[in-house]
């Protein structure tokens, strides 16, 4: 620690300073403030384009090429799908800039290329923020108020939901599940220093935490990481009894988070032997994709699709394609009967993708989370898996989980989800050049 304060004092010029305390805080400031994150990673991209103009700062890139060329590409395709829209003041921003997230993630390469330290100021960094965010949400839990001073939330009928210091917004469950895999990266690079039951913990107090957001899709991520973890983990059975026990005592804590996770969700997908009478007789006893709103949106989705089949409809442009499609669009009678639901998005990663910037973004995005899935799947059926390796899985799972298909999500494009999409970025593309090697 001292070492790590005296490098930052000594060994650092002055932009490299602010670079650092940026990317140290990014983690904290997408918990607390998306102006501050988004202000930081801004800042922190113009220092990377300055970078580029440095002789020796720029030669820290020459190993990802092919990465940078694969983002340009879908930059570019972003911008076509900018000039080709009708509707470019609505999609001007989210578009134009959004090279500034891979540039967030260039920064964070650069630091960890840069300064070996870094890595040590970068963990310690995370575990004060997942520390903070799960002392807030246990209190917001136990006594119901934050530290900034935030009650729970009440949902449908009689849940109550905690947010830490999202306030009203449904995103602490998504928040922890899309770092967790960050955090066991990590810890397994940094393995020698940390022990076995540290990582336990870690997974038992953040799963439940989300367990008591509510956030059905989050509790499914978070599955896909434990089981991730099993197929990895050396100590299969002590970590399967940790986390069967610690999700038993949450589910005869909380029956009613039992009826929403278990009979709410199985009521949604409509299937026939668990479902109630509806007031919508539309939806009963049919099969569904997680919800007849769900499935309706992404139906949407894909008619919009359709009409833009190559570069989509323009970024954010999913509720104005909408409405224009609704007054001429020939509604056929079918068992599912589904309808146009205009919303600000599809709440489908990849009916977004195809809505939006059509078939070509939808192949790339595609092709990265193929090759993440393919990556892992050969990590996994390796007989000898070091620590090292397990770091390289688990960050490759971030992105797994980010980009999973047949979940709803969030929108694609939000500012929020594309900071915590492509913050991570740069810790893979460090573990990468190291584990290629």
């Amino acid at each position: 620690m001292n070492n790590s304060i005296a490098f930052f004092r000594k060994e650092t010029n002055l932009i490299d300073k602010f670079l650092i305390i940026f990317i140290s805080l990014m983690p904290m400031s997408l918990a607390i403030s998306i102006f501050a994150a988004d202000l930081m990673a801004s800042i922190s991209g113009l220092i990377i384009l300055f970078k580029f103009f440095d002789k020796d700062s720029k030669k820290k890139f020459i190993t990802i090429k092919k990465e940078i060329i694969i983002f340009l590409t879908l930059y570019l395709i972003i911008l076509i799908s900018l000039l080709l829209t009708e509707y470019k003041s609505y999609s001007f921003l989210a578009s134009f800039f959004y090279f500034r997230y891979f540039l967030l993630s260039l920064a964070f390469f650069y630091l960890l290329k840069k300064y070996e330290k870094f890595f040590v100021i970068f963990c310690i960094s995370m575990l004060v923020t997942i520390g903070i965010v799960t002392f807030d949400s246990f209190l917001q839990y136990f006594f119901n108020f934050n530290l900034s001073g935030f009650s729970q939330i009440q949902g449908a009928g009689s849940h109550f939901h905690i947010t830490s210091f999202f306030g009203d917004e449904k995103k602490l469950g998504s928040y922890l599940v899309r770092l967790l895999p960050l955090m066991l990266s990590l810890i397994y690079f940094y393995k020698p220093k940390i022990p076995f039951y540290f990582e336990i913990i870690i997974l038992a107090l953040i799963g439940s935490i989300i367990f008591f957001t509510t956030e059905r899709t989050a509790l499914f991520l978070l599955l896909l990481v434990y089981l991730s973890y099993f197929l990895v983990s050396n100590k299969k059975i002590i970590f399967s009894i940790g986390i069967f026990i610690v999700f038993v005592f949450l589910f005869s804590l909380n029956n009613d988070l039992k009826v929403k996770y278990i009979e709410g969700t199985i009521k949604q997908t409509g299937i026939k032997f668990f479902f109630e009478e509806s007031p919508r007789p539309v939806e009963k006893d049919i099969p569904r994709y997680y919800s007849y709103e769900h499935e309706n949106l992404s139906f949407t989705g894909i008619e919009i699709f359709k009409n833009n089949f190559l570069f989509g409809s323009g970024v954010k442009n999913f509720y104005n394609s909408c409405l224009d499609l609704k007054p001429k669009f020939q509604y056929k009678i079918n068992q599912r009967n589904n309808r146009l639901i205009c919303s600000t998005h599809p709440h489908n990663t990849y009916i977004q993708i195809l809505s939006e910037i059509g078939i070509l973004g939808f192949f790339i995005i595609a092709f990265i989370f193929l090759k993440f899935t393919f990556i892992n799947l050969k990590i996994f059926l390796k007989k000898d898996k070091n620590n090292f390796d397990k770091s390289y899985f688990f960050i490759n799972l971030t992105f797994i989980i980010n980009l999973m298909p047949l979940i709803p999500s969030g929108s694609f494009f939000n500012n929020w989800m594309c900071l915590i999409m492509f913050f991570p970025i740069g810790f893979w593309l460090y573990i990468k050049e190291k584990y290629t090697k």
